[in-house]
């Protein structure tokens, strides 16, 4: 896996969080002169601490805070590395049973039986019995949120339960007594981990209602446009309207009794300067298709912004920016193209690819435009697969012409899509640096 400038410096915390770790271990041990017997412990130690600092990790990628966000390039970034963090601490976690069963004088019996025995101490009991439900709600948990196509409320409330999963590794290793426990700094690490991860699975589960960044907004209108609802929203106080930058997204709740109570992320469509918000929403679900059933007048709660998406436009200003959306993931670009700044030519020119997949999905159109932009500004290249076929490396080569390599790619759209041009722009040439994606496909 290529791992991009803007978001190595993450990777490379949890990666030298898990060596420190294993390197206190190990400096515990040789310390106090303490090793094991049986070598393939070590394996067994290594998953399960691996587990936990990966554990602790992916609940604070879950926080939604600035500056993990910020050093993992942008939330959408962050969703990636907590997605791939909680399938590695599944991986990890197996260790820890393999290595330990593989121990000649383990008693698979003794083990996996859930009554206590006679002549059993309480705390190996609880130790015992703690250790299997963390393993058995750790697996079924990830499993059902990597592996199995939920429902959004369904995928969202299997993510509620996994601090309480820490919880359980955290009172395993208290009772148990291991190394964790025995060694000062050791312990001292993992506390501060454990803290840590408590810590934000509480903020993010029951305070970030209240002390996340929120802002009270009404609905204004709704409007239809083929599959998508247009929700306009205007803040309830306009002097504590919600500051945002083009390419953002937003949480968004609504206090509505037709819908489900919960937030989803969507992508701002409309200008900064613009009075109101406006989102853009496909019907892709229940909940989604449910939209227009929203009056005038009821409240919504948002929380935000989010994204580094249109960041990338003005930190390389003096480059072509080749913008690539398909279907929906118009969103962002509306919220680019549309801001002031865009329209004084503060940036150099661009070029907006639309791709749909028949052209009366091309919802936008006409609003783009309408805007009136200059082709010195904004070269804007309408694409219908039905009678054009899938946009192609080929295609954006004919129309914007020259060094591919000299220009700057924001992409948004179907995974597919996006992995898609990402894999022919590498091939030919274009450094992953200058090709910048927005997926939202793992929330």
């Amino acid at each position: 896996m290529i791992i991009k400038k803007q978001y190595y410096w993450g990777y490379l915390a949890v990666l030298l969080s898990l060596l420190l770790t294993y390197a206190i271990y190990f400096g515990s041990m040789w310390f106090y002169d303490d090793w094991y017997d049986y070598p393939l412990k070590y394996l067994a130690k290594l998953g399960s601490m691996g587990t936990t600092i990966l554990m602790c990790w992916a609940l604070l990628l879950a926080a939604r805070l600035r500056v993990v966000n910020r050093l993992f390039g942008g939330m959408d970034k962050v969703y990636k590395a907590h997605h791939k963090f909680g399938e590695a601490a599944l991986y990890f976690i197996f260790l820890h049973p393999i290595f330990l069963a593989l121990n000649p004088e383990f008693d698979f019996f003794r083990f996996f039986w859930i009554a206590q025995l006679p002549g059993e101490a309480g705390h190996y009991y609880l130790a015992r019995m703690t250790g299997l439900a963390a393993l058995a709600a750790l697996v079924g948990l990830t499993s059902l949120s990597l592996w199995f196509s939920l429902p959004y409320h369904h995928w969202k409330q299997t993510h509620n339960f996994f601090g309480l999963v820490l919880v359980l590794v955290i009172f395993h290793a208290v009772v148990a007594q291991g190394e964790i426990m025995s060694y000062p700094v050791l312990a001292t690490w993992f506390a501060v981990w454990a803290g840590v991860g408590v810590c934000c699975y509480f903020y993010i589960r029951v305070l970030y209602r209240w002390f996340g960044p929120i802002h009270d907004y009404l609905v204004d209108h709704i409007w239809t446009l083929g599959d998508i609802t247009e929700v306009h929203l205007r803040p309830r106080d306009p002097d504590r309207k919600m500051a945002f930058q083009p390419g953002q997204f937003l949480y968004v709740y609504f206090e509505s009794s037709d819908l489900r109570a919960e937030p989803h992320p969507f992508s701002i469509s409309s200008a900064p300067q613009a009075g109101n918000i406006r989102i853009s929403v496909k019907k892709m679900g229940d909940w989604t298709e449910q939209l227009p059933v929203l009056k005038q007048g009821q409240r919504a709660f948002v929380w935000g912004p989010y994204g580094k998406f249109g960041d990338h436009m003005a930190e390389h200003a003096e480059k072509e920016i080749v913008m690539l959306a398909g279907g929906i993931g118009i969103t962002p670009f509306l919220s680019m193209v549309e801001n002031e700044d865009f329209r004084a030519g503060k940036y150099n020119k661009a070029y907006l690819f639309y791709s749909v997949d028949e052209s009366e999905e091309a919802y936008y159109h006409d609003e783009i435009t309408e805007l009136g932009l200059r082709e010195e500004y904004l070269h804007y290249i309408p694409h219908s697969s039905d009678s054009e076929g899938y946009l192609t490396l080929e295609d954006i080569e004919d129309r914007v012409g020259g060094d591919l390599k000299a220009r700057v790619y924001l992409i948004c759209g179907p995974k597919m899509m996006m992995d898609s041009l990402r894999e022919q722009l590498m091939e030919a040439g274009v450094p992953v640096e200058q090709i910048f994606t927005e997926d939202f496909s793992i929330i």
